[in-house]
């Protein structure tokens, strides 16, 4: 087989993925994460820690007393093996090269990567999971179009009541809910404050402390009329690991790392003779658990 896509190197296009695969992850970043690029087989597991509720205590005559500081272990089983695979035809890429990869692969490789692991996270907002905060751990119960500002008050008080930290805090709406906020008259009235992002670019700013976003795909659990959560990271964890590299194999491997957050992607390339195909497939072994379970509550509208 050939060693390279058209004298392309695939240290490069890995590494142009990883580029394009974190623009894609946004949301996911916003939950505890524990990315890395050591080597991992499917089955196994990582634990990562998270800090349990604290109470700040007098300062009497005695000083300062130590107060315990506790850690959650929460263990997550790397048993997600997603990849997306893309095949090019011998005249893609003798006439394209690299700028077939660009356009054909990098983008919907990136977002079919990003959109499996979200459905796996979002998957786990189920009733028996999160169920302590709010009402039987819902924080909304109403119709999209009563979904306004005040309505994010009071998801804010729901978490608080739980001594949940005001840092991080998120909303993952589906679109329908996120209109009903762009249209709330005491959302639109901020650009007086100096923010016409809700006119201008269909984008909210912090409510009640809370990030707003929109996700078309957020899945309903399990749960009749869910269309949406809120929570902080420590509600939902995600680890990821570098699948192990094969041996003995007649393809390439190329892996890339993100420095910031530890993210690493591999890609692997291998010519398959019989269709004439140079195939090329971006890969990644996670896993997904819950985290804190009075971290998060779910939003529902009819």
């Amino acid at each position: 087989m050939s060693n390279t896509l058209a004298g392309i190197n695939l240290q490069v296009v890995a590494q142009d993925s990883l580029t394009t695969l974190l623009a894609e992850f946004p949301l996911i970043q916003k939950f505890t994460t524990n990315f890395s690029g050591e080597i991992a087989n499917r089955g196994e597991s990582v634990t990562t820690r998270i800090a349990k509720t604290v109470t700040a205590g007098d300062v009497g005559t005695s000083g300062y007393t130590v107060t315990d500081v506790e850690s959650e272990a929460k263990t997550i089983t790397l048993n997600k093996h997603k990849a997306f695979v893309m095949g090019f035809g011998d005249g893609e890429v003798a006439k394209g090269g690299y700028d077939v990869l660009r356009r054909t692969f990098m983008r919907p490789a990136a977002h079919s990567v990003a959109k499996a692991v979200l459905a796996d996270i979002f998957a786990l907002t189920t009733a028996a999971n999160f169920d302590s905060v709010g009402t039987s751990g819902v924080g909304f119960n109403g119709t999209s179009a009563g979904f306004d500002a005040d309505a994010v008050a009071d998801l804010a008080q729901h978490l608080t009541d739980k001594d949940n930290p005001m840092d991080g805090r998120i909303v993952i709406v589906k679109p329908s809910l996120f209109t009903s906020l762009s249209k709330d008259v005491d959302i639109k009235a901020q650009y007086a404050s100096g923010t016409n992002a809700p006119l201008t670019e269909n984008l909210l700013p912090r409510i009640h402390g809370f990030e707003i976003n929109q996700y078309s795909a957020l899945p309903n659990a399990g749960v009749t009329n869910q269309k949406g959560i809120f929570c902080t990271p420590e509600a939902l964890l995600i680890a990821t690991r570098l699948p192990a590299t094969p041996t003995n194999w007649y393809g390439n491997v190329a892996t890339a790392t993100d420095e910031a957050s530890g993210l690493s992607i591999q890609l692997r390339e291998w010519y398959d003779g019989d269709a004439g195909q140079q195939k090329i497939a971006m890969t990644i072994l996670y896993g997904v658990a819950v985290g804190n379970k009075d971290a998060l509550g779910r939003i529902i509208a009819s």
